[in-house]
C-alpha cells in the first residue's frame, strides 16, 4: 500500500460516472500578510459507487470525533464560510493541542 500525505482538500468533480478529489500541499505561509499558498498535489478517482461508500465512513468518522469532542470539552470552534454567492456553508476548525 503506498500513503499519501496532502495538506488540505481543494475540489470535487464529477462526470460520467467518475468522481475526481483534487488534494493540494502548502507551498508557502506569509506569516506577516497571514496567508497560505497551496498547490495541487494529489488526485483521487472513484468510480459513483466507491465515492459513496466513501462519504458513508467519512461521516461515520465525522460523527465519531464530534462525539469525542463533546465528551472532552469544547475544542470544536464553528466558523461560517461562503460555498457560493448565497449557500453559506459551516466548517468546524479544530483546535491543535500541541
Amino acid at each position: 500500500m503506498k500513503d499519501l500525505y496532502v495538506d488540505r482538500f481543494l475540489k470535487c468533480n464529477m462526470s460520467q460516472g467518475v468522481v475526481r478529489l483534487d488534494f493540494g500541499r502548502v507551498e508557502n505561509i506569509d506569516h506577516e500578510k497571514n496567508e497560505v499558498s497551496m498547490s495541487p498535489s494529489a488526485r483521487l478517482i472513484l468510480p459513483m459507487e466507491s465515492f459513496l461508500h466513501f462519504v458513508e465512513q467519512v461521516e461515520r468518522m465525522r460523527e465519531k470525533i464530534l462525539s469525542q469532542d463533546d465528551d472532552a470539552g469544547s475544542s470544536i470552534i464553528e466558523t461560517s464560510d461562503e460555498q457560493s454567492d448565497d449557500q453559506p456553508k459551516k466548517k468546524k476548525t479544530i483546535k491543535s493541542v500541541h
